[in-house]
């Protein structure tokens, strides 16, 4: 079993986060810092990136280069209250670009599709718990 972690503070309306001793600001849309939404596609994409390069390597399979993108849509009125929608993320879409010589290829991405573990997440209910402390 792995356990990740991060840790933050909130600074106004930005989110500081710290992951390995590296900070990330992180602010709401339509300021100048990345969305929780972006930061979350952004590790979506990096993870599904990272395994086609270790299956990728498990296999001896050479990978000339990979490259993607990915997208979430959101309806704002369910982060803004309204309780007929949901406040997260609706659908995300990625698009993947491998170039490879080798004739396994297509078994590299399909067997990274299966394992990728934030793929994974997106795609299954997790159990998620929140503790709560306040202060006065």
């Amino acid at each position: 079993m792995m356990t990740f972690t991060a840790e933050g503070k909130l600074e106004g309306d930005v989110a500081k986060i710290s992951i390995n001793c590296n900070e990330y600001q992180i602010g709401l849309f339509g300021s100048d810092y990345p969305t929780p939404e972006e930061m979350l596609l952004g590790s979506a994409l990096s993870c599904l990136l990272l395994t086609i390069y270790y299956v990728a390597k498990e296999k001896d399979v050479k990978i000339d280069e990979a490259y993607g993108y990915i997208e979430g849509t959101m309806d704002p009125r369910g982060f803004q209250g309204d309780p007929n929608v949901p406040p997260g993320l609706l659908e995300v879409n990625y698009e993947i670009t491998v170039k490879s010589k080798d004739d396994r290829i297509k078994e590299v991405l399909e067997e990274s599709e299966k394992r990728c573990p934030l793929k994974d997440t997106l795609s299954r209910p997790i159990k998620i718990n929140v503790k709560w402390n306040l202060k006065s």
